[in-house]
């Protein structure tokens, strides 16, 4: 694994900040997205790429990214993607506009979905690979939401994402799961939080092995 090339998208602060962090000890060679002012505390030989969601999910904005086609190439050819990212909605439905629907349909799902189907290219054809996703809180199975059903919705989704991956391209040594961390940040009372460090930590434990494929794993308290 130590000379794998991995991906992190959303890896200049939170949990995806602290996995570059840990790979990068581990001799990786690892690029994140996000902006070089956010870059404090990453390890200088961690590459960042300026290139935002609304970017990607834009064609209008796309020709005026000068690192759009390095991303690419990068996420073509890594070893390692994972995805860090996604914007949170909390609202009760009747207060949730199309806007707000829109978002977390986009970059919650859609945006995954699009990293994933063009990083699996490249890693059919080296017979290798390992997917990482971030799910939301309590996102393994259907639950109702009061306050977050769009959001919800959308991270539930992924579910269906890395247990289809994990079932269709096993075969080309290629790994998919996905972590669903407790409450990091916005921590409803009475809960305990978890920390991004103890989220990443997880996670490496994921990306290290072969053997663990379509897991949904949990970490920290989730229980309402």
């Amino acid at each position: 694994m130590e000379e794998k090339q991995v991906l992190i998208f959303g890896g200049t602060s939170g949990i995806g900040k602290e996995l570059a962090c840990l790979l990068s000890e581990r001799g990786m060679s690892v690029t994140v997205t996000g902006t070089s002012s956010c870059s404090v505390g990453l390890p200088q030989n961690v590459r960042v790429l300026p290139v935002a969601a609304e970017q990607l999910m834009n064609a209008q904005m796309q020709s005026s990214v000068p690192a759009l086609q390095e991303f690419y190439d990068t996420l073509e050819s890594c070893d390692l993607l994972c995805v860090s990212y996604g914007p949170f909605v909390s609202k009760p439905v009747h207060q949730t506009s199309l806007a707000e629907w829109t978002t977390v349909a986009l970059y919650d799902y859609a945006l995954p979905g699009m990293l994933v189907s063009r990083a699996l290219n490249g890693m059919i054809k080296r017979k290798f690979g390992r997917i990482l996703l971030f799910g939301g809180t309590r996102t393994d199975t259907i639950r109702p939401c009061k306050t977050n059903a769009a959001y919800a919705g959308a991270k539930t989704g992924l579910s269906v994402l890395v247990k289809s991956v994990a079932a269709c391209y096993a075969d080309s040594g290629i790994t998919c799961n996905a972590v669903l961390p407790g409450f990091v940040t916005s921590v409803p009372d009475g809960q305990e939080s978890v920390t991004a460090v103890s989220v990443a930590r997880e996670a490496l434990h994921l990306l290290d092995s072969k053997d663990l494929n379509g897991n949904l794993v949990t970490v920290g308290n989730t229980a309402f």
